[in-house]
C-alpha cells in the first residue's frame, strides 16, 4: 500500500509562488539604504530631467520586479523593466539628502498656497479665489 505524500514536504519543495493578482512588477532586491529609488519611464525627456535633478541610473546587479514570460533581456547595464504600452521604466536613485530637500521644497510650496487661501476657501465655502490681488466676480 502506497503512502500519500506529505503536504508539508511537497510545499517546501516547490518554488515560491505568487498568487494571481499579487504580482509586484516594481520591486528591487538590492537597495542601498543611502538612496531613494524610483522607476522612471522612458517617455519624452523624463530620464534627462531626472538626471538634471540629481537622479542616477542604477547599474547594479539585481532584479526589478517579478519575472514575466517572454520578457526581453536588457540591452545595456541599466536596470530596466517593460512597464506596458511599449514603454520601458528605468530604475533610478537619488541620495536621501537630495530627496529630503526636494520633499521639503514641495511642502513649502503647498504651505505657501494654503496660506494664500481665504478661511472660507479652506472650509470649502469660498469662491475659489486665492490670495490678495485677485478680483472676485
Amino acid at each position: 500500500m502506497a503512502l500519500a505524500p506529505n503536504p508539508a514536504t511537497k510545499a517546501t519543495m516547490r518554488p515560491k509562488r505568487t498568487p494571481l493578482g499579487q504580482r509586484n512588477r516594481l520591486t528591487y532586491d538590492n537597495l542601498d539604504p543611502a538612496f531613494e529609488y524610483r522607476v522612471i519611464n522612458d517617455k519624452d525627456d523624463r530620464l534627462k530631467r531626472a538626471q538634471e535633478a540629481g537622479y542616477e541610473f542604477v547599474h547594479e546587479a539585481g532584479k526589478l520586479g517579478d519575472e514575466r514570460v517572454a520578457e526581453g533581456t536588457s540591452i545595456d547595464s541599466r536596470v530596466a523593466k517593460p512597464v506596458g504600452n511599449g514603454m520601458t521604466g528605468f530604475l533610478m536613485r537619488i541620495p536621501k539628502e537630495l530627496y529630503a530637500e526636494d520633499q521639503a521644497s514641495k511642502i513649502a510650496e503647498i504651505e505657501k498656497t494654503e496660506a494664500a487661501m481665504t478661511p472660507a476657501d479652506k472650509e470649502g465655502k469660498g469662491t475659489g479665489s486665492y490670495g490678495e490681488g485677485l478680483t472676485k466676480t
